[in-house]
């Protein structure tokens, strides 16, 4: 897959992952984690299910939470600078004031507590994990 697929691979998960835009399951993916211990469960008896369980967006999100089980640090870069979900690294990285309009990548490092190079360092290996995710 191209570095373009990927992020446009990117750009839709970060799009699915708002709680709007997941309206029709009625939860977000951290809830139905919740509520499920630990299991992801997609679809069921009762007819649609909001989409595949295989979805781009869902493939990229199972690597995201693969990548926090084994480095939160580089799955939080990762929702910061793609925007995906980032009220929850705020909210348990207890960054106050939170506001991802217009910040670049240095700002998102400072709040983060790490340096710029160690942001662009997990933001790579983040992507080159997603690539995988997708097959390439």
């Amino acid at each position: 897959m191209a570095k373009r697929d990927v992020a446009g691979a990117l750009e839709l998960w970060a799009r699915w992952s708002v709680p709007e835009a997941q309206r029709g399951t009625g939860k977000t993916m951290l809830a139905k984690l919740i509520d499920n211990k630990g299991e992801l469960i997609f679809g069921g008896s009762g007819g649609a299910s909001g989409g595949p369980a295989d979805s781009l967006e869902v493939v990229v999100e199972a690597a995201v939470m693969r990548m926090f089980a084994a480095d939160p640090m580089r799955a939080d870069v990762l929702r910061l600078e793609c925007g995906a979900a980032w009220w929850l690294v705020a909210s348990r990285r207890g960054i106050a004031d939170y506001d991802p309009r217009g910040m670049g990548r240095f700002e998102k490092a400072l709040a983060l507590g790490i340096s710029l190079r160690t942001y662009r360092r997990r933001l790579a290996e983040a992507k080159t994990i997603i690539e995988t995710a997708l097959g390439t």
